[in-house]
């Protein structure tokens, strides 16, 4: 009795032990660690922002983590049943227990001791068939990630630009009050001369009010276009980089010296050759962008997954191995143990894998529906922004300047009239302004046209 004692009072401890690990709660997930600075230099070029996006973007950052999600799955699918090892002690008499260790008992009592392992074997190529549909996950992953690059590029490129035609529209926009200054001093040489009425002067100046507000306007759609800038590298407006002041100012007018950063880049884009049909734009997109490759990953991991519904119905076999000692005799054994599938045919997996299979297809046609559709409409404005273009030439921009000019001369003349020289000077505000648009639209155009195909025009 004293042996029974301390066996049970050892497996009460030990249960009770395993009972308080159990119910131990689980320590809430530390809190993930603060995003690190990321350093912007001062003047930033399309080049050096485009390293640091591939760096520190949280967005591409997120889906690096979902190729290592997929590759761990891919690891965890190829793994082979573990085996398992039984020990046993059975038949122990309470009669006489300080004999049951020692000698044997005639009665029907015998103490019976067991080691025996398990191994299961998997048939049907199951291992096989998830490791190859895990595989296709991965590399679904890997094409999402770029396709999450290929998008975040072309947003930076986008905002980058942006940011350059709002800092070339407040150079325009300082011009353009620079000529109303100087205009303003004219009329007043007139109206002093009495060779114009007052009332010009005042007209003058409460139409400056124009300019002025298409200044801060400017101001304004620069300083948002740089926050977004930064907000694409993952980095703040206050971790820049700070230059020297005669840096910043050989970069940005006065009115921009403030900005968080300057970005250094030109509007103007050589046109280059595009020799390509639109077929050939559209065939090239279907075999090269990543969100195509994405979707036939996805649609070959459904095959795979099918297969293995179907490989289920293979029967798995357990194979143990088996060594007794009852009493004094020692025996060894071996067992096969095979399911007998009397109530569950795997059916509801098979129809599973089937219409995954079915879904996987028709995001694969949408993919490439959307990839031929955003080609076209990509060829389409580039063709249309290549138009655009070609008016607003350097003799375009000559001719609105000396129109400007003469009207200039004539009003000191006294030849024209004042609402003549505000007519000239607005068409050369519109012409310059609207000549930076048509470089910003032929440059996106181009990067629209690289997305939509997955090919390359025009470098950063």
């Amino acid at each position: 009795m004293y042996y029974i004692s301390v066996v049970l009072l050892a497996l009460t401890l030990i249960v009770t032990q395993a009972w308080a690990q159990a119910k131990r709660p689980v320590p809430p997930p530390t809190a993930s660690p603060a995003q690190p600075t990321v350093e912007v230099p001062r003047q930033l070029t399309l080049e050096r922002a485009e390293e640091i996006l591939l760096q520190n973007n949280l967005a591409i950052i997120a889906a690096r983590y979902g190729v290592d999600i997929a590759r761990a799955q891919r690891l965890t699918a190829s793994v082979r049943p573990n085996p398992t090892l039984t020990l046993g002690a059975e038949q122990f008499n309470f009669n006489n227990p300080g004999r049951n260790l020692t000698t044997d008992n005639p009665t029907a009592s015998q103490r019976t001791y067991t080691w025996r392992l398990d191994q299961l074997i998997e048939r049907g190529r199951k291992r096989q068939l998830r490791t190859e549909a895990a595989e296709f996950q991965v590399q679904a992953a890997e094409a999402q990630m770029l396709d999450t690059i290929r998008q975040q590029l072309l947003q930076l490129r986008q905002t980058f630009y942006t940011a350059v035609l709002a800092r070339e529209n407040v150079r325009v926009a300082v011009e353009n009050l620079d000529l109303t200054d100087g205009t303003e001093r004219l009329i007043k040489v007139r109206v002093n001369a009495g060779d114009a009425p007052e009332w010009d002067l005042i007209k003058f100046q409460a139409n400056k009010v124009q300019f002025q507000r298409d200044l801060v306007s400017a101001q304004l759609d620069y300083q948002q276009a740089v926050r977004d800038v930064l907000n694409l590298l993952g980095a703040q407006a206050g971790k820049i980089i700070k230059t020297s002041a005669a840096a910043g100012a050989t970069l940005m007018p006065a009115p921009l010296r403030d900005a968080p950063l300057a970005v250094v880049g030109d509007l103007a884009v050589i046109p280059p050759p595009i020799s390509a049909s639109l077929e050939e734009l559209q065939q090239a997109a279907i075999e090269h962008r990543p969100d195509v490759i994405a979707a036939q990953r996805a649609v070959d991991a459904a095959r795979h997954t099918l297969d293995l519904a179907y490989a289920h119905r293979r029967r798995d076999i357990d194979i143990a191995g088996e060594y007794q000692r009852i009493g004094s005799d020692n025996t060894v054994g071996m067992t096969i143990s095979v399911p007998l599938f009397l109530f569950n045919t795997f059916q509801g997996q098979i129809d599973q894998g089937l219409a995954q299979l079915q879904q996987a297809n028709v995001q694969l046609d949408q993919a490439r529906l959307q990839a031929l559709t955003d080609v076209d409409k990509a060829y389409q404005a580039y063709q249309s922004s290549q138009q655009v273009l070609q008016v607003y030439t350097a003799e375009t921009l000559a001719r609105a300047e000396e129109s400007f000019r003469i009207a200039r001369t004539t009003y000191r003349q006294g030849a024209t009239s004042l609402l003549e020289l505000q007519e000239a000077q607005r068409t050369l505000n519109q012409t310059r302004v609207a000549a930076n648009q048509a470089q910003f639209d032929y440059r996106l155009s181009l990067y629209q046209l690289e997305l939509a195909t997955g090919r390359t025009f025009l470098g950063p």
